[in-house]
């Protein structure tokens, strides 16, 4: 929910996605990878790729930018839809690992003692 307010707040102020969607989508994965099961850990490290990118399109057709239409819309479109989420994939990625090693070396620390 919280990078689809980010993408909403973007689009709102004018530019496409960036800063506000990127920070969410970092700031939701980090909760989701925080609060998950360790069985729900493999779907939360595969995840924001595909939330991501689920989000760009939605948000970027429903603003209109993209005008993919035909065979070659379609295709130029998903180029520039890989383009505009890779950020957010790549930072709320890095936020998954993070917490999910930081919940790792918890883990293992408790155990020792």
């Amino acid at each position: 929910m919280l990078p689809v307010l980010g993408a909403l707040v973007d689009e709102l102020i004018g530019s496409s996605l960036g800063t506000v969607f990127v920070l969410t989508a970092a700031v939701g994965a980090a909760v989701a990878a925080w609060w998950c099961t360790r069985a729900g850990a493999w779907w939360v490290v595969y995840a924001p790729p595909v939330v991501a990118e689920l989000i760009t399109v939605v948000a970027e057709e429903m603003a209109g930018k993209t005008g993919a239409t035909g065979d070659q819309g379609l295709t130029s479109g998903v180029v520039h839809w890989a383009i505009d989420a890779f950020p957010a994939m790549a930072v709320a990625e890095a936020a998954v690992i993070v917490v999910l090693a930081v919940r790792w070396f918890r883990l293992r620390g408790s155990r020792r003692k």
